[in-house]
């Protein structure tokens, strides 16, 4: 039996209604079931099945509130992820690291950890209880395990963006009041050199070919 008929029939044990909508009412998902709940309960939301059937089947089974349908809730699987892309990877090893240094922040009692409360506090009264808009990318935070996480996490992803960032190429301008002087010994060398590739044998060298070439010389210094 799938794991999503085992939920279904826990909660029709239970008292939920499952309707069967028409295929042409729109918009419908293929593997999505729709449901009411009892009286008793007013919301709903989250994975049906113990943690130990989504090891084993690989998916979970979630309900939630239907975004279309006002009164029905939605049941679906979400099937666990076979491949995560090397952006998931590195965003989930800063979502650990910042977990870790949570952890140790909220269990210490050295000046760091407590300028860390200090924060908080601040936040907690200006913010929880205060009404202020919190910080960007903060939200209001109850508790300090929690507001610490998010602020290390945010610092983090600041730190790894900024580390990715190609370097920005330096250099020096050339000022226009610079003075720039030709050798006149190099300009010689390099108009001999122009001159020997270009220029025909005497005996078959024609005279208005080399007035021009001379009259495109540039003056000598």
């Amino acid at each position: 039996m799938h794991l999503k008929t085992i939920v279904i029939n826990r909660l029709k044990w239970d008292g939920f209604d499952f309707v069967s909508l028409p295929r042409t009412d729109t918009p419908h998902k293929r593997g999505v079931h729709y449901f009411r709940p009892p009286v008793e309960v007013k919301t709903l939301w989250g994975a049906m099945d113990t943690r130990k059937e989504g090891r084993h089947y690989k998916k979970r089974i979630v309900v939630r509130p239907s975004r279309f349908r006002n009164g029905l809730f939605e049941l679906y699987a979400y099937h666990f992820p076979t491949h995560w892309s090397k952006a998931c990877v590195a965003n989930r090893e800063l979502i650990k690291e910042a977990q870790k240094q949570a952890h140790a922040i909220e269990h210490d009692h050295s000046l760091e950890a407590l300028t860390w409360r200090v924060r908080f506090f601040n936040h907690y009264f200006t913010v929880v209880k205060g009404g202020a808009k919190p910080e960007a990318g903060m939200k209001r935070y109850a508790r300090f395990y929690q507001y610490t996480y998010v602020s290390i996490y945010r610092q983090l992803q600041a730190e790894r963006k900024k580390a990715q960032e190609p370097e920005p190429i330096s250099f020096e301008p050339v000022s226009a009041d610079q003075p720039f002087r030709l050798q006149r010994h190099t300009f010689h060398t390099a108009a001999n050199t122009v001159l020997n590739a270009f220029s025909k044998p005497e005996d078959t060298f024609e005279p208005q070919n080399e007035a021009i070439w001379h009259a495109n010389l540039p003056p000598p210094i």
